[in-house]
């Protein structure tokens, strides 16, 4: 049994993957979209676009034989075009009348705020490229409104499961590195022993950081298996109410004395990378997949029943590489 992001659709009883374009964007709100802050926040006394014009010629002395000169520059005149803004924005709102009401929306703002058709023109640009920055921010959240309600109204379902829906681990993992190339070894030399795969190469991984949480987990003793999963079709993945999927660093199961089950699953980051807004959205996704995660006994017509002996405990985390030598003994295997 493994874990897998699953939507049940509210008007049938059929399980099938999560699909972003129609189960999220497709269930935005559009009309909470707020442009006003953003037509406040475009200056309209921001420099506009010139055109550079160079001269270039040929001299008959000097060293130089090609000549290029400054001939000047002309102020770039644009127009304001809806339409043309209406494309560019097409991968972020799929629906184009609704991204033409958007525009229109902002257009609107921006004339209240003092903005002629020469200005609009003028400042097209930098108005393309904040209304991106902007409708992205606010479609993601949107997004998670939508992703969360959804999980909390069981449509989209977080669960190991007894059938053929789950996730299922590859026969084989591909790796470019030769055959004899240094394997992965625990710290008495010895090789590693509960990797799901195996050979496990040294240079497989991308940090030393890396090596040295797969050696750890090796060793202990309550470890059942673990698994580097990597950004790979047919590894395991997270998809949650961004479109690029989450594909955590680390799966691993535990079973201690009382033969109770624990499934982890974590994602691994630099110091660097902490608080960043791509860290932070894989932090509130799997603390989301850790506190929905519910076990689901299910026998289809002709699957064989699972036998659950004890209890399953799924957590998934994102952990610091400066903190994991404290975490991960005393949060994730005591």
């Amino acid at each position: 049994m493994r874990l897998k992001t699953l939507n049940r659709s509210s008007t049938c009883s059929n399980i099938r993957p999560l699909d972003y374009e129609q189960d999220v964007v497709f269930q935005v709100d559009w009309t909470k979209l707020n442009v006003a802050k953003l037509a406040a926040l475009i200056p309209a006394n921001a420099q506009v676009p010139e055109t550079q014009m160079k001269r270039i010629r040929l001299s008959d002395t000097g060293s130089e034989r090609i000549m290029s000169e400054d001939a000047g520059h002309i102020a770039e005149a644009q127009r304001f075009d809806p339409v043309y803004l209406v494309r560019m924005i097409s991968d972020i709102v799929p629906n184009p009348w609704v991204g033409r009401e958007i525009v229109a929306r902002l257009e609107k703002a921006l004339r209240k705020h003092g903005f002629d058709d020469a200005m609009l023109g003028a400042q097209s640009g930098l108005i393309m490229e904040l209304l991106r920055t902007d409708l992205a921010k606010q479609r993601d959240d949107l997004a998670e409104d939508v992703f969360r309600a959804a999980v909390e109204a069981g449509r989209i379902q977080i669960r190991l499961r007894t059938d053929h829906h789950n996730w299922r681990m590859p026969h084989f993992v591909e790796t470019d590195q030769p055959e004899g190339g240094r394997t992965l070894r625990r710290k008495d030399d010895n090789p590693i022993e509960r990797s799901l795969f195996a050979p496990i190469y040294e240079a497989d991984f991308s940090s030393q950081d890396e090596r040295d949480v797969a050696v750890y987990l090796d060793g202990e003793a309550a470890l059942k298996w673990w698994h580097r999963n990597v950004a790979r079709a047919g590894q395991f993945s997270l998809q949650g109410w961004r479109k690029d999927k989450v594909y955590p660093d680390l799966i691993f199961a535990l079973q201690h004395g009382d033969k109770s089950n624990r499934l982890v699953v974590l994602e691994m980051k630099g110091e660097h990378l902490s608080g960043n807004p791509d860290t932070e959205y894989k932090k509130a996704l799997l603390k989301l997949v850790s506190d929905s995660y519910r076990f689901e006994k299910m026998t289809p017509a002709g699957k064989l029943e699972l036998v659950q002996k004890g209890k399953t405990t799924v957590e998934c985390d994102l952990v610091l590489m400066s903190d994991w030598r404290a975490r991960l003994p005393n949060e994730f295997l005591n």
